[in-house]
């Protein structure tokens, strides 16, 4: 609790401010609504705001799944095949260049305004930075069992799938995490360029409107939203890696004073 209180009380203090600051100069709501008036919006909106919220989580929770199991598995490849690691991660890597993003339209073109092309959008999205946590982990996280598994005479496949996957998952986890991040911002941004539903299509239209304090109120889920996923697969990362909290628990009581 005493990490929560400290930014809780820095991020209502900010409310606050920013609340008195819009009244004291008049400022108007096109331009900056007050947090009231935010409020005021986001009540306004209920009736719809759920089936804005389900379109934009449904998207994002699949491109994830999409990406996670395509970078993973192709992670998995490289580390089996050193040729397929020296061809093919400088391509993808060249190919991060190119923010996801200006792939919409294609995706539009391709796959019209449905589910299909933005969830591919949220995979793409989401794809890179797991294939290159889950590649740079299993390249680096073979180690004294890899040779000691070898001696015993393990084949290439055992030692990738007993010794550097297992090994590699915790950085493998950490670019999940980063990952998720990036989900429902990128289901956002495919709605808001070609949507009939969802959060990008909230905003859109309210910016067509100049309904500044619902812009605002989209904003704000898109926020919640993504902080909700980011510790739903940080739970999640942590339920699968049991040994680390024992390793840390013991860390901490070994440097307990005595």
């Amino acid at each position: 609790m005493s990490r929560v209180w400290p930014p809780a009380v820095l991020a209502v203090g900010l409310v606050v401010v920013w609340e008195l600051a819009v009244r004291v100069a008049n400022v108007p709501a096109f331009v900056l609504p007050a947090p009231s008036q935010v409020v005021t919006a986001g009540a306004e909106l209920a009736p719809v705001l759920g089936a804005h919220v389900a379109t934009t989580m449904t998207e994002a929770i699949l491109g994830l799944v999409l990406g996670v199991l395509a970078g993973g598995t192709l992670a998995l490849a490289t580390a089996a095949s050193p040729w397929l690691d020296r061809a093919l991660v400088p391509l993808l890597t060249l190919t991060q260049t190119v923010p996801t993003v200006v792939l919409a339209p294609l995706m539009v073109l391709w796959g019209g305004v449905g589910l299909a092309p933005k969830v591919v959008l949220v995979a793409l999205t989401v794809f890179f930075p797991v294939l290159v946590a889950a590649a740079g982990a299993m390249r680096d996280a073979e180690g004294e069992l890899g040779d000691v598994l070898r001696g015993l005479g393990g084949t290439r496949r055992q030692v990738l799938l007993h010794v550097r996957a297992p090994a590699a998952l915790p950085g493998a986890l950490s670019g999940l995490r980063l990952a998720a991040t990036y989900a429902v911002g990128a289901a956002v941004v495919s709605e808001y360029l070609a949507g009939t539903s969802g959060l990008g299509v909230l905003i859109q239209r309210a910016r067509k409107g100049y309904d500044v304090d619902r812009i605002f109120v989209a904003v704000a889920l898109v926020a919640l939203l993504t902080a909700l996923l980011f510790v739903i697969v940080d739970v999640a990362s942590r339920a699968a890696l049991p040994w680390q909290r024992r390793e840390s628990g013991n860390h901490l009581l070994l440097r307990r004073p005595a």
